[in-house]
């Protein structure tokens, strides 16, 4: 077991949420983490005329603040295993879409969807250039694939299951206001998996931070499995922002 890992075991927080981080999330993914009218474009392209729709990792709301702004027709839903991330969603969002507190391993919703989604929530894929790898915030392989067919399981036939391409995960840090940093460290643990360290930093002093540990599966291996779950892969939208399966 790698350093990460190590102290991991003896922190006092949960494994693969945000809840330790949950009060700097914001800060850091308004600050250039990510480029959520980018998304918005890219999404609602994948989308088309579908309206049903789940989001996989809601988190704060971000990204279904950017969907509903562009096109108010949609009726979301979101779901995020992190009571302290949906509670700052509701003040987003309000009553505009559903909310889910419900863990992506064991969900179980009374209706189905047209679509479905991951922005870096649950799945994603890092894209290398010339390869793609599959990018799981559930650890364990074998607890990923069933995840990932209750998913399916609340998808309509025709529906789609979105997922955003990332760059590869390098160490970083940056100063997101006059006295907040974030920083980032990728430690490699083998056989297929990665732990990734947030830290939040005011005058070098510690103020949060979180460890989450993520499963790798090469492309191959994982439009295998979908095809496995009826799904066929549509493949990459015409920005190569999103990879998309449809059920059949």
């Amino acid at each position: 077991m790698n350093q990460a890992a190590e102290e991991f075991t003896y922190a006092e927080q949960d494994l693969n949420t945000y809840s330790g981080i949950s009060d700097y999330y914001d800060v850091l993914m308004t600050n250039g983490y990510y480029n959520y009218e980018e998304i918005t474009r890219n999404l609602l392209e994948v989308l088309g005329s579908r309206r049903r729709v789940l989001e996989l990792g809601v988190g704060t709301g971000l990204v279904a603040e950017g969907l509903l702004q562009q096109n108010s027709g949609l009726s979301l839903t979101g779901l995020d295993n992190t009571e302290s991330m949906l509670a700052q969603a509701k003040e987003r969002l309000g009553d505009k879409i559903k909310y889910e507190l419900q863990d992506v391993t064991t969900f179980s919703l009374d209706r189905t969807f047209e679509a479905s989604f991951s922005v870096g929530g649950c799945w994603y894929f890092i894209d290398h250039g010339d390869r793609l790898e599959f990018c799981s915030h559930i650890d364990d392989r074998q607890t990923c694939e069933q995840s990932l067919r209750r998913v399916i399981e609340h998808l309509e036939p025709g529906g789609v299951l979105s997922l955003a391409l990332q760059d590869p995960h390098t160490d970083y840090s940056k100063p997101l206001t006059d006295e907040l940093t974030y920083s980032q460290a990728i430690h490699d643990e083998g056989a297929g998996l990665f732990t990734k360290q947030y830290t939040f930093t005011k005058e070098n002093e510690v103020v949060a931070e979180q460890f989450y540990r993520y499963l790798v599966i090469s492309e191959q291996e994982i439009h295998d499995f979908f095809l496995e779950l009826g799904c066929k892969p549509l493949g990459l939208n015409s920005t190569r922002k999103f990879f998309t399966y449809q059920k059949q």
